[in-house]
């Protein structure tokens, strides 16, 4: 044991005060190559002693503390279960969404319970007119009083069966799942899946550190309680089986209760080390009508078209642009294209709650409904993106459209033109993308209103079950607020931006001002708005020729004052083909007179939408590497040294 860290090869050989056989060496090595395993086993049987043992040599352990929950792993063994700080954003979003799906739907459930006693008072009553005239008054009065927050606590109250299920299927460590479970409320079963039997035994060693071990369950088959029984239970096993075999029996309307029986999941959160799109397929089907899908994708090379374009079709159904200048959206509607498309051929939506760019990767929110009508109108909401080979300018076309007698029938999409515009050169074409919503504005400001609450009546983080009002207290509420302020302030029906210093790059021009630009498309009668996670971003609905009137405005201006500053266009060039063109538009910089700017253009609430990054090396890690595998691979073959 004393010689435990000694290591041999064919170029060093230690060194002792009393030489050694050979042979004493070997059987030294041997046992230290026995000893290093013991740290991990000791760990995963009795992870409690372990941790108040953690000063000694062999069982020094390092402790995360996230939120209400603990983490903790051999100092010695940092890349055995994989976590990065970056993603402690991600895991405070989504406890956010999930949380406010829970609300969501425990109002739903209680409206439709209260629906069901109304109605049966009125037939005992008998169908009488006045009270058949005040049953969608009683509702609504209802629904308008009902206090979403108050219903998940109250539905779980009266039957604790009713909660959230939860799948998080890339489970890692676990420690998101301890974190759903210790803050969202009403949540009655969350399953730690995972492939990798290290990472299952972790995550059952961090459960019992966070003192849920009456809670842990070996099994959990279908009882009496409900479709699961309470508590967290871990399996090692593949993800898409775990789905598959998770599908609904039977279709349900908005708001009703799964059987017994069922199998789905409320909530199913994927969260990969590279592309989610080998899972996407088994969870559009294993969630149940109206359950919630949290989708993470970190291959944004892929995604954003910086290389391997091949590969995207391949995972995803579609093609991105190289260097595209709006590739941060253009991998959010590529993404959620795919999960409408798979969707479709069950017979089933999604609706986007949020879709968001952060830091090196993609998160989405959606939820799926079963909805056969809106499958087959998908052509409508998909479409290609026609950009400009020589210039910034592009256009969007859906694959579908309505047409022929009344406009009730489906045919397929036209393209815009053949060449751009603005410089006769050809298009190229990427897609298909998602040309819907990528949020849902009012869980938005619900959202961003729950962040900004001051209620002292929240429980403390370390309560099982935290009250709604601690979503106050997550630790990236700033962060959270500035990402979801600049989501509220998206134009939400205008796919793609433009830059505006690729705008003036291209007219080897100095870039205008984003106010300016912003004015101008305002007084054009054109709307606009940032994108946020592109802080130059130009999102507007007005078409390329007045945005260039807007460049050629200000090119002519720049000319007037400092025409020194201003190069010959080259004959031929996109600068010189798109400046020769007249300026159509009436062009005015200055602010909007006589009219308040829109919401969205007013900064004054005191919210970074940009902060920086908190530590340098703010980025993506190596994948975990398991820490049976490290533990037996840290040290030399001895055999192979005998020579």
């Amino acid at each position: 044991a004393k010689h435990r860290s000694i290591h041999i090869n064919k170029t060093h050989a230690p060194t002792f005060a009393h030489p050694l056989p050979v042979d004493s060496i070997l059987t030294i090595l041997r046992l230290s190559r026995a000893l290093r395993r013991l740290p991990t086993v000791r760990f995963l049987s009795s992870p409690r002693k372990i941790m108040s043992s953690s000063t000694t040599d062999d069982a020094k352990t390092k402790s995360i503390r996230e939120g209400s929950a603990i983490m903790n792993y051999p100092a010695d063994q940092e890349s055995t279960v994989f976590y990065n700080p970056v993603q402690v954003q991600n895991r405070d979003l989504s406890i956010l969404m999930i949380t406010l799906y829970a609300e969501r739907r425990a109002g739903m459930q209680a409206v439709t319970k209260f629906r069901q006693e109304l109605k049966k008072d009125q037939m005992e009553q008998g169908n009488r007119e006045d009270a058949n005239k005040s049953f969608k008054e009683k509702v609504d009065d209802f629904e308008s009083k009902l206090d979403p927050s108050q219903a998940v606590l109250d539905m779980s109250k009266m039957d604790s069966a009713n909660g959230l299920c939860i799948l998080d299927a890339l489970a890692a460590s676990g420690l998101r799942s301890i974190r759903y479970w210790k803050e969202i409320p009403g949540v009655h079963h969350v399953r730690i899946n995972d492939l990798d039997e290290a990472a299952i035994e972790r995550a059952q060693a961090n459960i019992a550190a966070n003192l849920l071990k009456d809670i842990h369950l070996d099994d959990a088959t279908t009882t009496q309680e409900g479709r699961r029984p309470r508590g967290i239970s871990t399996r090692i096993g593949d993800a898409t089986s775990e789905m598959y075999r998770s599908r609904p029996i039977k279709k349900l309307r908005p708001g009703m209760m799964p059987s017994p029986e069922d199998p789905s999941w409320d909530v199913i959160d994927l969260d990969p080390y590279g592309t989610t799109a080998p899972f996407l397929d088994a969870a559009l089907q294993a969630a149940v009508n109206g359950g919630l899908l949290c989708v993470t994708s970190t291959d944004m090379r892929v995604l954003g078209g910086s290389q391997q374009a091949d590969v995207c079709v391949a995972r995803y159904g579609a093609i991105s642009f190289k260097s595209s200048p709006y590739l941060h959206e253009m991998a959010l509607r590529i993404l959620l294209q795919s999960a409408a498309s798979t969707a479709a051929k069950y017979g089933r939506s999604i609706h986007p709650i949020l879709s968001v760019g952060m830091d090196f990767y993609v998160r989405v929110f959606f939820t799926v409904h079963d909805n056969g009508s809106e499958a087959n109108q998908l052509s409508l909401k998909l479409g290609y993106i026609y950009q400009s080979t020589q210039c910034p300018s592009f256009a969007i076309s859906p694959m579908g459209r309505l047409g022929g007698k009344n406009s009730r029938h489906f045919q397929a999409g036209r393209p815009p033109s053949m060449e751009c515009f603005e410089t006769g050169d050809n298009l190229k074409v990427a897609g298909p993308i998602w040309l819907g919503p990528l949020h849902d504005k009012q869980v938005i400001q619900t959202a961003l209103d729950r962040l900004s609450s001051n209620d002292t009546e929240s429980s403390t983080p370390d309560t099982e079950s935290s009250t709604p009002d601690a979503l106050s207290k997550l630790a990236t509420k700033e962060r959270l607020k500035g990402l979801l302020t600049s989501c509220r302030d998206e134009l939400i029906d205008v796919p793609l931006y433009y830059r505006s210093p690729d705008l003036a790059k291209t007219l080897s021009l100095s870039q205008p001002t984003m106010k300016e630009i912003q004015y101008a498309l305002l007084n054009a009668g054109y709307r606009v708005s940032s994108y946020h996670k592109e802080p130059t971003a130009i999102k507007t609905d007005a078409p390329n020729n007045v945005i260039w009137d807007i460049f050629r405005a200000f090119y002519k201006l720049q000319k007037e004052k400092k025409p020194q500053s201003l190069k010959t266009p080259k004959e031929g060039s996109a600068a010189e083909k798109i400046l020769s063109k007249p300026i159509e538009t009436k062009v005015d910089f200055n602010r909007p007179s006589g009219t308040a700017l829109p919401d969205n253009l007013v900064n004054n609430d005191g919210v970074s939408r940009f902060p920086q990054n908190p530590e340098a090396h703010w980025g993506p890690k190596k994948a975990a590497t398991g820490h049976k595998r490290k533990a037996e691979d840290e040290l030399p073959n001895p055999d192979s040294d005998k020579q």
